[in-house]
């Protein structure tokens, strides 16, 4: 199922939209358009355009907030974010380093936009 990020970055977090999807319906239909605004263009901004199924992205953005706001250390998301993306293609095994990077500009993104308070918390990019 296409996530709506444009190839490669597509592969990189498609698992991770796809487990999302059902958040949809509970969280992503009180969204501040304004917020999915500033978060698409962020992600433009750090070269993972969306494309389309921009809900499940959004979704996967307030997912990984609650884990941080839950205490989950960003460390821990990234590393999950990487075994969701790595068990949906395998041959991003090849690339772990793309794969980390392009992982933590979308947390990066989710947390600028819908959790900032654990911006201090991001790592390097």
């Amino acid at each position: 199922m296409p996530t709506g990020i444009s190839c490669p970055a597509g592969a990189l977090l498609s698992a991770s939209a796809v487990l999302t999807a059902t958040i949809i319906c509970a969280g992503a239909a009180g969204a501040d358009p304004s917020q999915q605004d500033q978060f698409v263009a962020l992600l433009q901004q750090l070269q993972i355009p969306p494309v389309d199924n921009v809900p499940a992205l959004v979704a996967q953005a307030h997912q990984i907030c609650g884990e941080l706001d839950g205490g989950t250390s960003v460390d821990t998301v990234v590393n999950n974010e990487m075994n969701i993306s790595f068990g949906d293609s395998p041959a991003l095994h090849l690339q772990p380093d793309r794969v980390r990077r392009t992982v933590v500009r979308f947390i990066t993104a989710s947390v600028t936009v819908y959790c900032p308070k654990h911006q201090g918390e991001l790592p390097p990019p």
